[in-house]
């Protein structure tokens, strides 16, 4: 308890080095399980969501107090999860207030002054988790945070929203028999999310972001026509390159995708131009 408190405190250090190196000796007690739960116990966890919650305000000096506050908090949270499959955790964090509360900054707060210690601290809670966890996740509405996350212009933060996106994308599929639409088209459509991923696609910012964008909608358009003849034609086409990309999963990802676009006839014609196989 005495070292794990003390490892706490110096998250709030000054010195990068010192944070760094708490950060992960507490990620390497947290491989225990009984550690995890004194670490970020229910108290913990309460304070984090009120703090969260805090009104950026009063002078410079007490805005930045607070803003470093939230940040230190989300530091111990993404050491303990970051990596780490614990559902029963990830449920207790739901449980708990915070992902409203990083949905609620992420949607009303000005983008500049939303860190990536925020987006990852959201990603790190939908990978790796369960599908349960991430359907939990999306009956918190996460589309409106997250997709005004991809015009930030940290490309590290808009990676970490485009991949919260198909992650929790991903736990929709299976929701639906496949020959059907999917389900979360409509809800990342009223906040002008395919415009949005179609954006960061274009923008090229990494190829990370640019592969996760094509991917997810891919996964949206399932046995829906792309309409926008230009997002027809780079989609497809991005995603017919990553059929030889070097990481296995987006390979089979990309399998996927282009075997839903091509329930579509008019994707289907597009994708088997100069003869295309679609893959099985």
């Amino acid at each position: 308890q005495v070292i794990i408190n003390h490892l706490k405190s110096l998250l709030n250090e000054s010195d990068a080095w010192v944070k760094e190196r708490a950060k992960n000796a507490l990620k390497y007690l947290s491989q225990i399980a009984a550690n995890r739960s004194e670490i970020l116990n229910d108290q913990e966890l309460k304070r984090t969501e009120q703090d969260l919650n805090q009104p950026i305000e009063g002078l410079q000096e007490q805005k930045q107090s607070i803003l470093e506050k939230q940040e230190t908090d989300l530091l111990l949270l993404s050491s303990i999860i970051e990596d780490r499959n614990d559902n029963k955790l990830c449920k207790r964090i739901i449980s708990s207030g915070i992902v409203e509360s990083l949905l609620t900054i992420f949607t009303t707060r000005d983008l500049n002054s939303i860190t990536q210690t925020y987006s990852s601290a959201f990603f790190q809670l939908t990978h790796p988790s369960s599908g349960e966890v991430r359907l939990l996740i999306y009956d918190k509405k996460p589309f409106p945070g997250l997709t005004r996350l991809l015009e930030h212009t940290d490309i590290l933060v808009a990676s970490d929203a485009i991949a919260s996106i198909l992650n929790i994308q991903l736990s929709g599929i299976n929701t639906t028999p496949e020959s059907d639409p999917h389900p979360h088209y409509e809800t990342i459509q009223e906040s002008d999310g395919i415009k949005k991923i179609f954006a960061l696609f274009q923008k090229n910012g990494s190829k990370y972001s640019r592969d996760r964008s094509a991917l997810c909608i891919g996964f949206l358009f399932r046995a829906r026509e792309i309409s926008d003849q230009v997002m027809r034609q780079e989609i497809i086409n991005h995603l017919k390159s990553l059929l030889n990309d070097s990481d296995a999963l987006q390979e089979e990802r990309a399998k996927v995708a282009l075997k839903y676009l091509s329930m579509n006839t008019v994707n289907k014609t597009e994708m088997e131009a100069e003869g295309f196989t679609i893959p099985k």
